[in-house]
């Protein structure tokens, strides 16, 4: 198994909580579940670093990144503008294939609000975001939101765990800004995917609080001077 396999594994562990914020991960745990050496190991971890998603600290080796108030706020600072971007340019350049798979998984992420299935919902959501992105074509904003993207998924799948209002917001929003990319409305795509980010920051800040991952005393900065 390749690096970049094993990477991809312990990113979704990661993001959908099964490695919790703070636990320690050791090279030779990583190395006996894969059966790989240590060499392909430590590129594993610098790969998840890279991300965002590990972090390393001086006699304590290297763990899962805490998940804070202050990190999420930087994150969103930075989705406002880039997914209202890739909102604009997909709706100036929406091929067949991208407004198929725009609709196929608006209609998913409907059919799983229904069904109350938050993990399909989740798929169905995230694969809607990749989907306006990929719609974009443009390479660079592809690859910038990309390395985002790991970093806040955690924090979406918290909030869609932890409460419905982030499911139907999100279905809100996502409709509205699908809406506007089909209909090819660059202004109002753009504008829409800016207010969905930051809707979606207040609800996850709320839903990060809450929950057992908070850090005691986590204030967060202010996001709107971000």
């Amino acid at each position: 198994m390749i690096a970049t396999d094993i990477a991809r594994i312990l990113s979704d562990r990661i993001v959908f909580l099964e490695l919790a914020p703070g636990t320690r991960i050791h090279e030779e745990e990583v190395g006996a579940t894969f059966g790989v050496s240590r060499s392909p190991v430590r590129e594993v971890l610098r790969m998840l670093e890279a991300d965002g998603l590990v972090v390393r600290a001086a006699r304590k080796g290297v763990s899962v990144t805490p998940m804070s108030r202050r990190d999420l706020d930087e994150v969103y600072a930075c989705r406002v503008g880039l997914e209202g971007v890739a909102a604009a340019e997909a709706a100036r350049r929406l091929d067949k294939h991208a407004r198929k798979t725009i609709e196929v998984n608006l209609a998913g992420m409907n059919k799983a609000f229904k069904a109350k299935d938050v993990s399909t919902f989740f798929k169905h959501n995230v694969a809607f975001t990749r989907a306006i992105h990929a719609a974009s074509q443009n390479q660079t904003l592809i690859r910038v939101v990309a390395g985002i993207e790991k970093q806040a998924l955690r924090y979406r799948y918290l909030a869609h765990l932890q409460t419905h209002e982030m499911l139907s917001m999100s279905l809100e929003g996502h409709s509205g800004v699908a809406d506007a990319v089909l209909a090819g409305e660059a202004t109002v795509a753009r504008r829409r995917a800016e207010q969905l980010m930051r809707r979606a920051h207040g609800v996850i800040a709320k839903a990060l609080a809450e929950s057992a991952y908070a850090l005691p005393g986590d204030a967060g900065s202010t996001f709107e001077d971000l």
